[in-house]
């Protein structure tokens, strides 16, 4: 394939230093998903790039493209739109970094997905304006419409197994099975939930579109919500292994960091 030059919004989720004055960055970007690309003197003090390469950042990209080749090499990149508010705050910057990693693990390069790059640029600008109880929902929601778009959406609605509407005070969730179990189906399958969590789930898996007021307020048993998608993302992480975004939020959530 020859060697094209191509134009593309993106968001930078990965940095690196390369050498003495280079960088080597993974964006997602809107028409190519996955992308690497080596940004040449992009740490030199009047480097052509400036700030357009800060983490989190959502920018427009040019780069040479060959799709056989692993690492492309960045021509031009101008920021469109950076996300100060993530900077005020450690559980804003920490969901956000999140969300970039999830994609980062569950995705392969060089396979366009629109409907993520929206999902991703748009939790950006979510996790500006939501209040900080509704943080943790808010990214709730996000892993829900990852899964959907990447094309596991769970079950949360209906038994896996027989079907029934998903009703009670406790229910079943199996990663492996790909959603929630009724009380007669559950013991034999799934991990135990209460029917409460599954509903606040199964709320945000139904908004049509992001709205700052249908995001609730954290639960009370949130503990066991974030293990449920934790696990079924992971799950479907396959030999990838663990996301360390997802156990830095779950240790922040227990106050357990050492600083």
């Amino acid at each position: 394939m020859p060697r094209l030059i191509v134009k593309t919004k993106a968001i930078v989720m990965r940095s690196w230093r390369m050498g003495e004055t280079s960088k080597l960055v993974t964006f997602y970007t809107e028409d190519y998903g996955k992308i690497k690309v080596t940004a040449k003197g992009a740490r030199k003090p009047k480097s052509k790039f400036g700030a357009a390469l800060e983490l989190l950042s959502e920018v427009q990209a040019v780069f040479y493209f060959r799709d056989e080749r692993d690492l492309q090499t960045l021509s031009e990149c101008d920021l469109l739109r950076s996300f100060p508010t993530l900077a005020t705050g450690l559980e804003r910057l920490s969901f956000g970094s999140a969300a970039c990693e999830l994609i980062d693990r569950l995705t392969i390069e060089h396979e366009s997905n629109k409907r993520l790059y929206g999902y991703l640029a748009g939790v950006l600008g979510a996790l500006e304006e939501v209040g900080q109880g509704q943080l943790e929902s808010l990214f709730w929601y996000f892993q829900l419409r990852l899964a959907d778009a990447l094309g596991y959406r769970p079950e949360l609605n209906n038994c896996v197994s027989c079907r029934t509407g998903l009703e009670g005070d406790w229910l079943w969730f199996s990663a492996a099975l790909g959603g929630g179990l009724c009380a007669t189906c559950g013991p034999q399958a799934g991990s135990r939930i209460a029917g409460d969590s599954l509903k606040v789930l199964s709320h945000l898996q139904g908004l049509k579109a992001y709205c700052r007021e249908a995001i609730p307020a954290i639960p009370a048993r949130a503990a066991e919500t974030r293990g449920l998608l934790r696990t079924f993302l992971e799950y479907h992480a396959g030999t990838q292994g663990r996301l360390k975004s997802l156990e830095f939020l779950e240790a922040i959530s227990r106050k357990e960091l050492v600083y």
